[in-house]
């Protein structure tokens, strides 16, 4: 069997040239890699069973996803990384990074307390990976859950990263692609760029656009949406007597936020936050596509019960 290395003695190398380079297109980075390591052609051949693709580049892109949640990398553009607070650090450590360095940086230990605050891990749906009384069923379900979480994330970080404009567009076909408007793009607007009255878009719930819906968006990378933002977009849904809106970011709200929203008689104001939205846009296949499709069998056990 072809030995090829495991995804976290790729992190020194990617380091290593984000280091040199400063930002750089991720892809690019990727191939930087695989070169400096010095993979052979047998390695290089080596592709990952459920997809065809290569399983040493799979490795790299992974230990990019780990360094950016530790601090090694960050993302300051889309599609592009660059260095991150903690890439000197790991360097000077003169030898390989492992794992236990990068899980000892508090940015990592912040990503877990917040990764175990997050939705996927509530009273109903709390998952503990590490038991050891599942059956195989069991730890596929939780698995998927676990790169679900993973994705949740991905797509967080990714639409920080976008223009506001862009988010916006987002926002757009999601809604669209949910059926609001009949599912019919043309019913469902932007406004143009510049003094909006407090809107994003609308949506047509009719054809001839006599009831609507506000839309809001707030592409913000670290801030809460506080309550200012809500009051000014549900007064903008009264000046134009709209009764529903749809406030979507990529960051979370305030609690004051939340409590304006819900204290609400006249109209009526669905919050949406970074991780609803990123869930969303995976029930929707909005900026994902299906990586693979894997078949589980199972024994028929009528196939051995003989007829009588």
């Amino acid at each position: 069997m072809v030995d090829l290395p495991k995804f976290n003695e790729f992190f020194t190398p990617i380091l290593q040239v984000v280091s040199k380079t400063g930002e750089i297109n991720a892809h690019e980075a990727v191939d930087l890699v695989v070169k400096n390591v010095g993979l052979n052609e047998e390695q290089l051949s080596l592709k990952q069973e459920s997809n065809g693709r290569p399983l040493a580049k799979n490795r790299v892109h992974w230990a990019c996803s780990y360094l950016y949640k530790a601090g090694g990398l960050t993302r300051p553009k889309r599609g592009y990384i660059d260095v991150g607070v903690n890439t000197n650090e790991f360097l000077s450590l003169k030898r390989p990074v492992d794992l236990k360095d990068i899980r000892s940086t508090k940015e990592w230990k912040k990503y877990e307390e917040e990764k175990a605050n997050r939705i996927l891990f509530d009273t109903n749906n709390s998952l503990n990976i590490y038991s050891s009384d599942d059956t195989p069923e069991d730890l596929i379900e939780k698995g998927k859950s676990l790169l679900e979480l993973n994705l949740i994330e991905e797509l967080i970080d990714n639409m920080k990263t976008i223009s506001p404009a862009d988010f916006e567009e987002l926002i757009l076909k999601l809604l669209a692609k949910m059926g609001y408007g009949g599912g019919d793009p043309r019913r469902i607007r932007g406004v143009p760029r510049g003094p909006d009255g407090g809107i994003d878009g609308t949506i047509d719930e009719d054809r001839l656009g006599l009831s609507q819906i506000y839309i809001q968006a707030k592409r913000f990378s670290d801030n809460s949406v506080g309550r200012p933002y809500i009051d000014a977009f549900v007064g903008a849904m009264i000046r134009g007597g709209c009764k529903k809106g749809i406030f979507v970011t990529s960051s979370t709200f305030s609690g004051d936020a939340r409590k304006g929203a819900n204290e609400l008689r006249e109209q009526k104001l669905k919050l949406i936050d970074g991780v609803d939205l990123a869930k969303l846009m995976i029930e929707f296949s909005i900026g994902v596509q299906v990586k693979e499709r894997i078949v589980v069998s199972k024994i028929d056990q009528d196939f051995f019960i003989a007829d009588d």
